[in-house]
């Protein structure tokens, strides 16, 4: 993990820039079509907005960019609206699948190397079992039984690239808290398949340290293996969803984790 205050590029900037390139390349369009050129400029111009480097370019010219493309309005949009944002490296996309049209946070996790994910509360997406996944969803008095059903296929669909391996190295953090909140036997199990496979470890923090020094808050810390990458800070807010590119927001959470690192145990050491 590492956070350099003299880095240059939002990882933001990056995340259009990749978007952009595959929406172009879909659509059948090289970086010198005349049409891409006439919007941006210059082959080299898209060429540097591909790989999230700095540009002079304006919002209206990514939108009109995303409409040669055939984007849907929603992504348009939405990255329109980051790229409004110019240097910001704290941002925030509010929550709903039908609002943006993308999760940000899913296109930067499939390029990131190493994943730090610390619950408080509840057993990480990726961990759930089915029948704890049918009992969280049917707490919710907004989902009905067929929305449940729903929810809960979308989610043991979305679970299928960790265990097949095809996710960044994973380290899971949960509070003991986590553990007891509706955990069953066959949870806790899951959890301990979990921290067997080659690509990630799950241990917790226990009742008996105490309060835990700055982690009072869920997060996920994701690091990527290119050397101008920034790290990013993910936070799930009740309406929204908040990313920290700041290197000294950035090391407050990690902060966090160095302090709690001679207190956390091995899920394989907890008991029912």
């Amino acid at each position: 993990m590492r956070n350099d205050a003299t880095r240059q590029t939002p990882m933001r900037r990056k995340l259009i820039g990749r978007k952009l390139k595959i929406a172009r390349k879909q659509a059948g369009y090289s970086m010198r079509h005349p049409e891409v050129t006439a919007r941006a400029g210059s082959t080299r111009t898209v060429q540097r907005l591909e790989d999230g480097e700095a540009t002079t370019l304006s919002f209206p010219v990514i939108g009109s960019l995303c409409d040669l493309y055939g984007m849907p309005k929603e992504e348009k949009f939405e990255l329109e609206r980051l790229w409004r944002l110019g240097p910001a490296t704290t941002w925030t996309q509010p929550r709903g699948r039908g609002l943006f049209g993308f999760s940000a946070f899913h296109e930067l996790q499939l390029h990131a190397s190493t994943v730090h994910q610390y619950e408080s509360t509840f057993v990480p997406g990726q961990l759930q079992s089915e029948s704890h996944l049918r009992m969280l969803f049917s707490r919710n008095p907004d989902l009905g039984s067929a929305e449940v059903e729903e929810e809960v296929q979308l989610r043991l669909q979305s679970q299928r690239p960790f265990w097949q391996g095809n996710e960044p190295q994973h380290h899971f953090l949960v509070s003991e808290a986590v553990l007891r909140f509706g955990c069953d036997t066959e949870q806790i199990n899951r959890l301990i398949e979990a921290d067997s496979l080659d690509h990630a470890t799950v241990r917790y923090l226990p009742f008996s340290s105490g309060p835990p020094h700055l982690m009072h808050l869920p997060f996920i810390l994701l690091s990527f293996s290119a050397e101008d990458d920034p790290d990013i800070i993910f936070v799930e807010a009740q309406n929204a969803y908040l990313y920290f590119e700041e290197a000294e927001s950035v090391q407050h959470y990690r902060n966090g984790l160095d302090a709690v690192e001679g207190l956390v145990r091995s899920i394989k050491e907890f008991k029912l």
